[in-house]
């Protein structure tokens, strides 16, 4: 299966990056500037919404995993590519002082989608760009 991984560690215990993670304020902030309206329970809908690249965009999701410090994950359907969902996973560990993440993307339907295989490089570029703002985030 074409999965995109990427993980940093972060200078901070995993309940902090937990809460910066899973808050209004942090998702924002690596979440390129969406606004994120999630109800944090599994089968909970997730809905983030703003501007990217001077367009309005809406992606929905529902929240497949929800274990405090250690596990999240939801599926996640931009509104300009449907039908085409990815699981996404963020998983926490503690490493010395501070807690390695780890985010997987991969396709919903478990299976192989030609255009998450395509687009894995991208993927993996993208969220390397979202856990260094997210380190950012639980910084401040």
């Amino acid at each position: 299966m074409a999965e995109a991984q990427v993980s940093r560690t972060i200078p901070a215990a995993p309940e902090r990056v937990w809460e910066t993670l899973t808050s209004r304020d942090g998702m924002k902030a690596y979440m390129m500037g969406a606004e994120v309206e999630a109800d944090w329970r599994v089968g909970g809908q997730i809905r983030m919404h703003g501007q990217y690249q001077g367009k309005p965009f809406e992606d929905r999701g529902e929240v497949r995993s929800f274990e405090p410090a250690r596990k999240l994950a939801y599926t996640h359907e931009s509104g300009s590519a449907p039908g085409q969902a990815h699981l996404v996973t963020f998983e926490l560990q503690p490493r010395g002082d501070g807690t390695e993440v780890t985010v997987t993307q991969a396709a919903a339907s478990g299976g192989d989608h030609p255009e998450h295989a395509k687009n894995k490089a991208m993927y993996e570029k993208t969220w390397a760009t979202m856990l260094e703002a997210l380190e950012k985030a639980v910084a401040t």
